[in-house]
């Protein structure tokens, strides 16, 4: 069992400053004649962060900040004949001030800023191969952070005009295609066999085309969004009798599907079995803090009740913290119950993006459709903020052809709807799907 072995974790920086217009990186030589990236031991009561900003002060002299988090190694060593599981975790951070690193002589050899280029040639020749994606992934997200992309594409497009929005598309499309290229260069590299066999037997990241077209006319458009939603009503107060009224609109309005908690399955199921509108439950709702034996079982019994569809949350703080693993095995043991069936059971992993890095949300979705996943969707509609355009987006650059995208959270009007589909989605999670439909 993983939960026996002892755990040492460590935490470090890609530390990035810009002199003359020219970008730089930290490099330390470290103890064992390697070059590498500043790092160390997370102390108790430390943080993953603290830790890195800790110890590159210590290693380099140099104080550094927080930009975004890079991503995780895992691997084991043997100590003293002990068997330890070590979890290691790099993090874009940038130079405060522009004096000469002063290195930790007990621990490293020397500390020096290189132009980029430059620490790609060295980190090829001396680094280590298992962060050998590391700087490729460091580039992207510094370029994310110096066009500020966070508040100019990502939190204020819900905000913008049609043109506005697919404007600025254009200015960074490529932009978070490259977010998912690295990615996939990460997991390719760290996540094991599991993720491999997956892009062999499922076609690796594939392209679609984003924004894509939506039909003019309005009763076309109006058929399309009535296809599109999922009824959801997930709230704790709900009533039996608030859930039979939601599957008889369904029904007349022929949306896509009602999802309800687990407890419901069976009510939704014999309400819906004359007619198109498909049964969803949602699983491990609303944290994703529930262990994969006990989501396999909530989908067994859901499934017997007569779900057809699952909508499953990953473990979101292990996500926060990179911990890939993690997520692909909660995810994988609701696959691996939905495949067992003799009938077609539609698996819908909620990454809640609200607390994800666009690195993440692109790490998340392509970890879910390796498990098995056929849609993967932005929100439960608990976070402080719900659906995304600009996460949509980049989830359907990561699906391509191989899953669906489902926008959930906050969407209340056709407008909003109209516009998740042109980007990416091909499914709507709302509580709102008479306003949806309303011309």
């Amino acid at each position: 069992m993983k939960d026996n072995i002892r755990l040492e974790r460590a935490a470090g920086g890609i530390v990035v400053r810009v002199q003359a217009g020219r970008k730089e990186v930290l490099l330390i030589d470290d103890a064992y004649g390697h070059v590498a990236f500043p790092k160390g031991h997370v102390e108790m009561g430390e943080t993953w962060q603290a830790a890195a900003i800790r110890e590159v002060a210590e290693e380099t002299g140099i104080v550094a900040q927080m930009v975004a988090p890079i991503g995780r190694v895992e691997y084991f060593i043997e100590r003293d004949g002990v068997q330890i599981r070590k979890q290691v975790r790099l993090f874009l951070m940038q130079a405060k001030t522009n004096g000469a690193p002063k290195h930790q002589v007990e621990e490293v050899r020397r500390a020096y800023f290189l132009p980029w280029p430059q620490a790609i040639q060295q980190l090829a020749k001396q680094g280590y191969s298992n962060w050998s994606w590391a700087l490729e992934s460091a580039d992207v997200l510094w370029r994310w952070h110096e066009g500020d992309w966070e508040k100019v594409w990502r939190q204020a497009v819900q905000n913008l005009s049609d043109t506005e929005i697919d404007d600025l598309w254009r200015q960074v499309a490529e932009l978070n295609a490259e977010l998912v290229q690295v990615a996939d260069n990460e997991l390719q590299a760290v996540a094991g066999s599991w993720y491999q066999k997956a892009n062999l037997d499922r076609g690796g990241v594939a392209t679609t085309r984003v924004p894509c077209d939506f039909p003019e006319e309005p009763a076309v458009a109006t058929a399309v969004l009535r296809q599109a939603v999922e009824s959801m009503l997930l709230q704790p107060e709900v009533s039996v009798i608030e859930v039979e009224n939601l599957c008889d609109q369904s029904m007349g309005q022929q949306f896509r599907s009602v999802c309800v908690n687990p407890m419901y399955a069976g009510t939704v199921a014999t309400r819906l079995q004359k007619s198109q509108v498909i049964p969803c439950i949602a699983l491990g709702f609303p944290f994703g803090a529930n262990s994969p034996n006990a989501l396999a079982a909530e989908a067994k019994h859901g499934l017997a009740d007569g779900a057809r569809e699952l909508d499953v949350v990953i473990p979101v703080g292990a996500m926060v913290e990179d911990d890939i693993w993690t997520v692909y095995e909660h995810i994988q043991a609701v696959c691996s119950v939905a495949k067992a069936k003799a009938v077609d059971v539609v698996v819908k992993v909620i990454l809640e993006c609200h607390f994800l890095s666009p690195l993440q949300v692109a790490k998340a979705s392509l970890v879910s459709i390796a498990a098995g996943a056929d849609f993967i969707i932005t929100s439960t509609d608990f976070a402080p903020g719900g659906a995304l355009v600009a996460d949509v987006a980049l989830m359907a650059l990561a699906a391509g052809n191989r899953a669906s995208v489902m926008a959930a959270g906050g969407i209340h009007s056709r407008t909003q709807a109209r516009l998740f589909l042109r980007y990416g989605a091909t499914c709507l999670g709302t509580q709102s799907g008479m306003s949806v439909i309303r011309e």
